[in-house]
C-alpha cells in the first residue's frame, strides 16, 4: 500500500513493541528486578495503548464507518476479534504483573508465552482489518464529514494522552511510518509532543529498550 493511516502507524507500533517484549523476555535473567522493572513500566503503557485504541475504534471508529456506510456484518466480526485479543491481552497482564512482583524463571517463561499467543492473535486481526478498512480510509472515508467528527472525537483525551501516544507509535518507528507521522502532523506539533511532552515517555517507557 503506497499510503499509511495513522491506523496502521498504531498497528506497526504495536506489533514492534510486542516484538520488543519477546525479545527482552527472551533475554530476562531470573531474579533481575531492575530489568522486570523497566519492561514492567514499558507494558503499563502498551497495556494501555493497545486496550485504548480497540475500545477507541468500537466506541468512536465504527459509528463514523457506519454512517459512511460499511458494512456492519464486518465491523461485528471486528469486535469479536477484539474479545479474542483481549483475552490473551488480560491473560499476559496478569503473567506481566507476576513477572513484575516476583522475576523468577517461571514467572518470565508464562509471560514470554501470554506475549507470543497475544501476538499471533493481534497480529491476525490487525491483518484482517487493514485489509477490509485501508481502501475504505484511503478511498474516500478520510476527507468525509463522518471521518472529521470522527477525529475530533479521537483527540478528546488532551494534549498528555497524545503526547504519550505520539511518541509510542514514533519511538523507533520504520521509514514509512516516519514519512507517514511527518506528512500528517506538522513540524511544530510533532517537536511539542514528543519533543517536549513527550519526556516522561522517553524516560519511563523508551529507556526500557535502549
Amino acid at each position: 500500500m503506497a499510503e499509511m493511516s495513522m491506523n496502521r502507524v498504531i498497528h506497526s507500533a504495536v506489533r514492534r513493541d510486542l516484538r520488543r517484549f519477546e525479545e527482552a523476555l527472551g533475554a530476562l535473567a531470573p531474579g533481575d528486578r531492575e530489568r522486570a522493572a523497566a519492561l514492567g513500566r514499558a507494558w503499563d503503557n502498551f497495556h494501555f495503548q493497545l486496550d485504548h485504541h480497540h475500545h477507541g475504534e468500537h466506541d468512536i471508529v465504527w459509528p463514523a464507518l457506519t454512517s459512511y456506510g460499511v458494512d456492519p456484518g464486518l465491523l461485528t466480526q471486528f469486535d469479536g476479534e477484539h474479545e479474542l485479543m483481549a483475552a490473551a491481552l488480560g491473560e499476559t497482564h496478569e503473567a506481566m504483573t507476576l513477572l513484575r512482583a516476583d522475576p523468577t524463571a517461571a514467572h518470565r517463561d508464562r509471560a514470554l508465552a501470554g506475549v507470543r499467543h497475544l501476538y499471533s492473535v493481534t497480529d491476525s486481526h490487525l491483518e484482517h482489518e487493514e485489509r477490509e478498512l485501508e481502501p475504505v480510509l484511503h478511498g474516500g472515508f478520510l476527507e468525509s464529514p463522518e471521518a472529521k467528527v470522527m477525529e475530533k472525537q479521537l483527540r478528546a483525551g488532551g494534549l498528555g494522552r497524545a503526547a504519550t501516544m505520539l511518541s509510542w507509535v514514533s519511538d523507533d518507528a520504520g521509514p514509512e511510518e516516519t514519512r507517514a507521522l511527518r506528512g500528517m502532523i506538522p513540524a511544530p506539533v510533532r517537536f511539542l509532543l514528543v519533543g517536549v511532552l513527550g519526556r516522561r515517555y522517553r524516560r519511563e517507557v523508551a529507556s526500557a529498550w535502549r
